[in-house]
């Protein structure tokens, strides 16, 4: 178990919504691609796999993710989203948690479920910032 940080870079973080903690809400299993992940992604989609783990326990594993423009075939509209495989971390998400996703040293994505209370959670930051 840890609650050292996990250095990423670059990186972002952002307080969960009920629709993106509870995907059963809305059939999402995604987030949508704001500037901050779009500075992290670039524009360009692709499909990879991400290390997910919940801040503070031994929870830990491997899913695919696919960065892509659900737009795309939009001539002058972009809407880029992050989808993510149901997995055993996110089905512990709750609205309030803290997400965050990055990049380690050696270019392996992560992404880093922070429950409300553990370690470095940092309520009330509704929209992407870049840490």
């Amino acid at each position: 178990m840890s609650s050292s940080p996990l250095l990423l870079h670059p990186a972002c973080i952002k307080t969960l919504s009920a629709v993106e903690a509870h995907p059963e809400r809305s059939n999402q299993h995604e987030f949508n691609g704001v500037v901050e992940l779009k500075q992290i992604f670039g524009l360009a989609g692709f499909s990879r796999p991400a290390k997910f783990s919940i801040r503070g326990t031994s929870i830990s594993t491997d899913a695919d993710v696919t960065w892509y423009d659900a737009r795309s075939a939009h001539p002058t509209r972009t809407e880029h989203r992050l989808y993510f495989q149901t997995n055993t971390v996110m089905t512990h998400a709750n609205e309030g948690d803290n997400i965050v996703i990055g990049f380690d040293k050696s270019k392996n994505l992560h992404i880093v479920l922070i429950p409300r209370g553990a370690a470095g959670h940092n309520p009330g930051i509704t929209s992407w910032q870049t840490v």
